[in-house]
């Protein structure tokens, strides 16, 4: 009785969540839209799979949710699936009968700033010298400049699939040559980060441009979902092992025929591909978070989600008890482990905060969120854009990230307005000072 009410709880929301998006204008996406697309992404897909399965495992961490005994997790994410587009209806989106003030530079500039943090950031971590890549990483932290350069990239890389998207849509692009370009910088990234999150940034985009052909839309997804679950079967180890001898062909070649003689022991699991193409561990982490409310060693109060966002650039030296990071807060609770980030999907700091009352605070945290992207440039519909997939990544950090966001954003839409040519003088958009692609 309770799987059959689970089930159909789940799917009635799933529906109301993929009718919204079924609905939306590309056009006019923004920072909501965003948050219902990673819903979809994050939630739905993968509990599609967990609900048959009725268990969803983090092996390394000894640690489960099983769906129909930990019902108060279950709970949770049954209520989300009402909440989130309960709220998208509630809060305005842009006009499109208002006239678009996006500044065409800012694809451009966007695209220079991935591909400049990115070479910074490798350059700084010391991967091309060798050694393992999450090693290089906590290493290099040591860098006063590593910091704001991780978070710049981090953000980056998200925000240049929706300029991207943004030029096909008002067609200084063909999709075919978006794609192509989005393709080259996910492969960018993937070289000099071992990340594999780009490339899902890169299939919202274009699943995102083939909307108006579902057909197309659901082969090109199906297909990109399965490719990606095989992949990570065995790319947790391939990236362990590919610099441990130089960044070098031959340290990849090696790396690859090791990962291939353990293939047989890192593939075959659900629990494995699922957490690498959605990382439905997150669902793993929410659910430990609703049964051990309130056992962090620094619990989060009322104020740290909405607090956390405006302190997160602020020095540990100016302010030593600002609210730490909620991620490594549950790396260090769950699995002991100082510098752990452990993320729990956007549920999980909500719940953390606020307890049963969560869907209040989430929702006056995301409406807060909401305005205040709208504020940075309410009609230019690239930034809206920029923010819709600010939001769909919020799905796999915590509430720092959207402050991080929020900052760079705002500086770059100010950055491009004071560098605005005089009115007589419009400035010249970057795809026609390399050539119009149509």
């Amino acid at each position: 009785m309770i799987v059959l009410f689970v089930g159909i709880l789940f799917l009635v929301g799933a529906s109301f969540n993929v009718l919204l998006l079924v609905r939306m204008d590309v056009r006019q996406m923004d920072f909501m839209d965003g948050i219902l697309i990673g819903q979809v992404y994050y939630i739905v897909l993968p509990m599609l799979f967990f609900l048959l399965t009725g268990v969803v495992q983090i092996s390394g961490l000894f640690l489960g949710y099983w769906l129909y005994d930990d019902l108060q997790g279950t709970a949770v994410i049954l209520c989300g699936l009402f909440l989130l587009p309960l709220l998208r209806l509630l809060l305005p989106r842009s006009s499109l009968h208002a006239p678009d003030t996006s500044d065409p530079r800012i694809v451009g500039v966007m695209v220079c700033l991935f591909l400049a943090t990115g070479v910074l950031s490798f350059a700084l971590s010391g991967l091309g010298s060798g050694g393992h890549w999450q090693g290089n990483l906590d290493a290099a932290f040591g860098n006063p400049l590593f910091l704001p350069t991780k978070f710049a990239a981090n953000i980056a890389r998200n925000v240049v699939f929706a300029g991207l998207l943004y030029a096909v849509v008002v067609k200084r692009l063909r999709p075919a040559s978006a794609i192509a370009l989005g393709a080259v910088l996910a492969l960018f990234d993937l070289v000099t980060t071992f990340n594999r999150i780009t490339a899902v940034y890169l299939l919202l985009m274009v699943l995102l441009i083939l909307k108006n052909r579902p057909w197309r839309m659901l082969l090109v997804g199906g297909a990109s979902l399965t490719a990606l679950s095989l992949v990570s079967g065995w790319w947790p180890v391939f990236r362990g092992l590919a610099t441990r001898q130089g960044y070098t062909i031959e340290s990849f070649a090696r790396a690859w025929d090791l990962t291939q003689r353990a293939q047989a022991d890192t593939m075959g699991t659900l629990d494995t591909a699922l957490n690498g193409v959605f990382e439905s561990s997150n669902l793993v982490v929410l659910n430990w978070i609703v049964n051990n409310y309130g056992t962090l060693e620094q619990p989060h109060l009322v104020y740290a989600m909405f607090l956390r966002p405006l302190t997160v650039l602020l020095p540990g030296s100016v302010w030593p008890d600002r609210p730490t990071t909620m991620s490594v807060e549950l790396g260090s609770a769950i699995a002991g482990v100082e510098g752990l980030a452990l993320n729990s999907t956007v549920y999980g700091e909500a719940f953390a905060n606020f307890g049963w009352f969560w869907p209040l605070g989430l929702a006056a945290f995301l409406a807060g969120a909401h305005f205040l992207f709208r504020a940075l440039s309410p009609q230019a519909r690239v930034v809206q854009m920029m923010s819709a997939f600010v939001a769909i990544a919020f799905w796999r950090f915590d509430s720092s990230y959207l402050g991080c966001s929020a900052v760079m954003l705002g500086l770059v839409v100010a950055g491009l307005r004071l560098t605005r040519a005089h009115p007589r003088r419009p400035p010249v958009p970057l795809f026609q000072l390399l050539g119009d692609v149509r």
